[in-house]
């Protein structure tokens, strides 16, 4: 563990993230995924990449993702937020998408944010 910072054993939260670490993955969630972004906190990206560099090596060699679950679509800003995490975990490990809906596959696609990103097969039938 890098600066002595403590293990996270509660989820974390910065800004409209939650943060998740387990023994194996590390999961980010929006806070409040149905709140109203006017804009992505200016402190988000210091704050998340401060979080992750003070517990480096705990991290490492986990699995990295974010959790899309129960959410219908996806807002600028949370896609926002998505290329931050994904941009500040990139040293760690490639971030991967779970719980996509039919909708929000379709979204990442057609605006071709799904590149980005690991997306899980679709389900059968989809």
């Amino acid at each position: 563990m890098c600066g002595g910072a403590p293990p996270v054993a509660e989820p974390a939260q910065i800004g409209l993230l939650t943060i998740e670490v387990t023994p194996s993955q590390v999961v980010f969630r929006f806070a409040n995924p149905h709140a109203m972004m006017l804009e992505i906190p200016v402190s988000l990206e210091e704050e998340l990449a401060r979080f992750l560099e003070e517990h480096r090596g705990e991290l490492e060699g986990k699995r990295f993702l974010i959790d899309l679950q129960n959410l219908p679509a996806l807002s600028s800003r949370q896609l926002g937020m998505m290329l931050t995490v994904r941009k500040l975990c990139q040293s760690l490990g490639t971030v991967e998408l779970e719980g996509l809906s039919g909708s929000v596959r379709h979204l990442l696609h057609m605006t071709r944010m799904a590149r980005y990103f690991n997306l899980p097969a679709p389900p059968a039938g989809d």
